[in-house]
């Protein structure tokens, strides 16, 4: 985990930050507050904040991609994992905490 930033990672219309696994890519989603996100991300994650969840449907991301999300406590991570289903994205994975997903990706 970066305890500092070298970049504050946003997602935008032009999102290339996943990596290519086949036809689908792979997003790791920091849904915690940008000030959060500051304070230590894993390298590599997008900062879409939980009210931003939205923003995805507008994104390079696509419905097939893989998306691991997290957050601190894991409880936005839930919630950000129930509106991206509801909007069609099913290869989810709630990693819960910053600790607990980078956990996951080591694996």
């Amino acid at each position: 985990m970066n305890s500092t930033v070298q970049t504050n990672t946003t997602l935008n219309d032009n999102t290339t930050g996943g990596t290519e696994s086949s036809a689908a890519k792979q997003y790791l989603i920091d849904v915690r507050s940008p000030q959060e996100f500051a304070s230590g991300h894993i390298e590599g994650s997008l900062n879409v904040p939980l009210q931003m969840i939205f923003a995805v449907a507008n994104s390079d991301i696509q419905p097939q991609d893989n998306l691991v999300v997290y957050c601190a406590s894991g409880m936005r991570a839930s919630q950000a994992v129930q509106v991206l289903e509801s909007m069609g994205y099913r290869n989810i994975v709630n990693a819960g905490t910053v600790s607990a997903a980078s956990d996951y990706i080591s694996r």
